[in-house]
């Protein structure tokens, strides 16, 4: 029933459907490296799920192909304002040769001199600890960027006012969750190249389209999640059960990977609101401040608890955790309390005496 897998994966090639809008304005502000100039900087935003990532993808790669240019993707998560600089300069053509550890000052002049017009992608940029990165490119000439975030106004606000500018206005570009019509559109497709025999029906992608809110990524791994439970019930189709199922299965196996993407920090956090939760916000905040220490071992630095709730709010955008004033939520909880993070972190022998 299941042919190819690759096809359900967030990185499958797809064409970019329903989102002309979207595409047109961001084409506008990468237009001038079609003659060799610097590209205008671009904030894309809005939920998981919809398309954000694979239309900057989707676009870049086009020029790329059209007009050699030089552009690179940078999964944010997890690294120093020096490991984005890094990653950036060596998935640069030109980029020349570096290492990990060399001072900044030694990267911030591999990317000057590697050349543009060169856009990098932050991906994940709401979890960027040290957003002084972008004035690091936004001065180097002919580089551009294009962050990816969930929320304009969280993400905007960690930004320093001379920057600002570059992020608002027609530069910001908001992607919003997809029409029933055209989230069918999209999975018909996937189903075409990723099952074999249409085993599923007009109807039920209807129906997976409408359950799943206009997230296509969730539409998506429903589609997988259901064939899976068609194949180990021995059916011959996908019926309405497996696919009932289906939607449960996918929305675990997104948390996982949700999770496992975030940086060590993140997941302790995630730890010890599973171990204590539900609590109230001042029950949390305490806890935070009991366990801030083992929560940042091994990291340069510790975070306050106003940081730490941007922290709780990227995993509620996660649908890992759920926090006062969303969802009618009146405490801090773990959406899941089965889903264990990637990580060694014990909250009953960490707090400080």
């Amino acid at each position: 029933m299941i042919t190819n897998r690759w096809v359900f994966d967030d990185e499958y090639p797809a064409t970019i459907l329903h989102r002309n809008t979207e595409l047109d304005a961001l084409s506008r502000l990468l237009s001038p490296t079609q003659h060799g100039l610097g590209a205008e900087n671009a904030l894309i935003h809005g939920p998981s799920g919809v398309g954000k990532t694979a239309s900057a993808r989707w676009l870049l790669d086009n020029l790329r192909d059209e007009y050699g240019l030089e552009w690179s993707h940078i999964e944010c998560s997890g690294k120093t304002r020096n490991g984005v600089l890094y990653e950036a300069v060596t998935k640069h053509s030109d980029g020349g040769v570096v290492h990990r550890n060399d001072p900044h000052g030694e990267l911030l002049r591999a990317i000057e001199a590697a050349g543009g017009p060169y856009v990098v992608v932050l991906d994940e940029g709401d979890v960027v600890p040290d957003l002084d990165v972008l004035g690091d490119f936004l001065g180097a000439r002919g580089v551009s960027v294009i962050a990816i975030s969930h929320s304009d106004t969280e993400w905007l606000n960690r930004v320093g006012p001379d920057l600002r500018p570059e992020f608002r206005g027609d530069n910001a570009i908001e992607f919003r969750k997809y029409h029933l019509e055209g989230l069918v559109d999209i999975l018909e497709p996937r189903v075409e190249a990723g099952l074999v025999g249409r085993p599923i029906t007009d109807g039920q992608l209807e129906w997976i389209a409408d359950e799943t809110g206009g997230v296509a990524r969730w539409a998506i791994k429903t589609i997988l999640a259901s064939a899976e439970l068609a194949l180990e019930r021995n059916h011959d189709a996908i019926l309405e059960d497996d696919i009932a199922d289906g939607f449960g299965r996918a929305k675990r196996k997104m948390r996982e990977d949700n999770l496992r993407s975030l940086p060590v920090t993140y997941q302790r956090l995630y730890e010890l609101l599973r171990a204590i939760g539900p609590v109230s916000g001042s029950e949390m905040k305490q806890a935070y401040r009991n366990h801030k220490d083992a929560i940042f071992e091994g990291r340069r630095r510790e975070v306050g608890w106003r940081q730490a709730q941007n922290y709780l709010s990227k995993m509620a955008d996660y649908d890992l955790v759920e926090k006062p004033g969303e969802t009618n939520a009146k405490q801090y909880s773990v959406v899941d309390d089965g889903l264990e993070a990637p990580v060694e972190f014990d909250p009953r022998e960490t707090a400080e005496p």
